[in-house]
């Protein structure tokens, strides 16, 4: 499976969102269809989970999982994850299965500061900021 989604940093924070399916704060971001640009899946995902419109400044990172961490599922994941900037903060909203969008300070994560769970990809991402 392939997923790409945006890396959204403003003032030392990330957002994050949670959803129905996992009981972590994760990256906003999903599958890739068939035959489509990983770039403009990475920009449709945000659109949809939480009505994001991003600029997509670079590639950050890719993380390859060989289990799926909600199920524990074996199969290959890749997920491309990239640098991108918001354009419409005041517009953001919960769409799709979103419960919850929440920004978090970079530093608090890395220190393992938060209350909250997170997600694994976003720790390896976060090792990246």
């Amino acid at each position: 499976m392939l997923v790409s989604g945006p890396v959204i940093i403003e003032n030392g924070k990330i957002l994050l969102a949670k959803d129905g399916h996992d009981d972590f704060f994760k990256l906003p971001g999903g599958r890739i269809k068939e035959g489509e640009d990983i770039m403009k899946a990475c920009k449709r995902k945000a659109r949809e989970e939480i009505n994001a419109d991003i600029e997509i400044e670079r590639l950050l990172c890719v993380e390859v999982l060989w289990e799926n961490p909600s199920t524990k599922e074996k199969e290959t994941i890749v997920l491309f994850n990239w640098l991108s900037k918001l354009k419409n903060r005041d517009k953001l909203k919960l769409q799709e299965d979103i419960q919850e969008i929440k920004w978090f300070d970079i530093e608090d994560i890395k220190k393992k500061r938060v209350k909250e769970k997170i997600s694994p990809n976003t720790m390896f991402v976060v090792g990246f900021l």
